[in-house]
């Protein structure tokens, strides 16, 4: 799987570049190139014009520990073709049928929006918004094996842009942001697909108090010192003590659970059952999480 090849549209003044910058959405040289033919060809004009920009990315595997934990850039992969089709049948079921899309296979996406004020591109922008929200990252097809991100840009003339470079500075800046994450499951068949697969001599050696502690390829969490309410309601106390366990997180149908070992399937299967929710672990050290669970809830 190529790494994701992309820029930032023109821009007006400085913008940081970076995919993990909360400002700013991107796009590829070839979309950008066809965006700036049409703009060409649409200007100047005397009616509202909007833009809706759409970009796909997936994050490496990264194999985290304790003593491993720290910032780090991941390498941005492209998802699979199939992926992007499935958003764009989500977005095409909010807009109109003769709204041009201009799409770079796998990647991403610009919607062109032609009489469309600002604030019809702000309903716009919120209807694709929810209808990609309803996408899950274990029933697309195939189901996702890497964390991905979906930004959304949108800009609009002649509110707030004045001019076509206006519009796609605007256009640049992320209105909205999704993350799916896929299930444990799916994160240990594919750690273990790449461990079988990838040479001896590839694979980095695990540091840590141990070898039963290291968690290969589990997402590592420096864990709060309180937990908030909405969470706590989510597991009893006395479970997640049994389960030497903790919730640190919720995005809408997904569970984030701080665990010593976050390999124990058997208890992540009991907190599915127990949550309705998917459970995406990670671990966290054990000191911390046993002063979580010193105080009951």
């Amino acid at each position: 799987m190529p790494p994701c090849a992309f820029q930032q549209l023109p821009t007006r003044g400085q913008v940081e570049e970076g995919l993990d910058n909360a400002q700013v959405t991107l796009t590829t040289g070839e979309l950008s190139d066809h965006l700036q033919g049409i703009l060409s060809a649409s200007f100047p004009r005397s009616t509202p014009f909007s833009l809706l920009l759409l970009h796909v990315s997936q994050r490496e595997h990264v194999l985290a520990t304790p003593e491993s934990a720290r910032p780090y850039q991941h390498l941005r992969l492209h998802p699979p073709r199939s992926f992007l089709d499935q958003i764009l049948v989500n977005a095409r079921r909010v807009i109109r049928a003769s709204d041009p899309i201009l799409v770079h296979e796998g990647i991403g996406a610009i919607i062109i929006f032609p009489d469309v004020d600002q604030q019809g591109m702000y309903g716009i922008a919120e209807r694709v918004y929810q209808s990609i929200n309803l996408l899950q990252a274990e029933t697309v097809i195939p189901p996702l094996q890497r964390i991905t991100d979906i930004l959304i840009g949108t800009g609009s003339y002649p509110e707030p842009a004045g001019s076509p470079e206006e519009l796609l500075y605007y256009s640049g800046l992320i209105v909205r942001r999704l993350m799916l994450r896929p299930a444990l499951s799916t994160q240990l068949r594919s750690t273990t697909s790449l461990a079988s697969t990838a040479p001896a001599q590839s694979m980095p050696p695990i540091k840590g108090p141990s070898q039963e502690n290291s968690n290969h390829g589990m997402p590592f969490m420096q864990l709060p010192s309180q937990l908030p309410g909405r969470l706590k309601q989510l597991i009893p106390h006395a479970l997640a003590l049994e389960l030497r366990c903790a919730p640190v997180g919720r995005d809408h149908g997904r569970l984030t659970i701080a665990m010593t070992n976050p390999m124990n399937t058997k208890a992540l299967d009991q907190l599915k059952e127990i949550t309705g929710l998917t459970i995406f672990a990670v671990s966290c050290e054990e000191e911390a999480l046993n002063t979580l669970l010193a105080n009951k809830w």
